[in-house]
């Protein structure tokens, strides 16, 4: 037995009647390219550690983490997981600021 389809039909003879979206209004995929953020995850954490930190060691007794992790993360050869982005956030309630304002300046 075999599945109803749902089949499609478009006319572009008839125009829409739909109000556009207002023209001020941004995309989100546009103001922040996913690729960017990701390639410059990195040294926005490793800026980001450094404002609030003395050293990698501290950054890896806070974190939990090894001091070979926070060296990559001081060094921006790597950006920390999910888990710590949410420490560093709900602990400090500069962070959100601090991201916003250094991923606006590259956007």
């Amino acid at each position: 037995m075999s599945r109803p389809r749902l089949t499609l039909v478009v006319n572009n003879e008839i125009p829409c009647t739909q109000d556009a979206p207002c023209a001020g209004q941004k995309s989100w995929s546009k103001r922040f390219e996913p690729y960017a953020l990701k390639v410059s995850a990195p040294e926005l954490w490793s800026a980001y550690f450094r404002q609030r930190f003395v050293s990698p060691r501290e950054v890896a007794l806070f974190c939990d983490v090894s001091f070979q992790t926070a060296l990559n993360w001081w060094g921006a050869v790597t950006a920390p997981a999910s888990h710590i982005a949410l420490l560093m956030l709900l602990t400090d309630p500069g962070a959100a600021e601090f991201f916003h304002s250094r991923v606006g300046e590259a956007a």
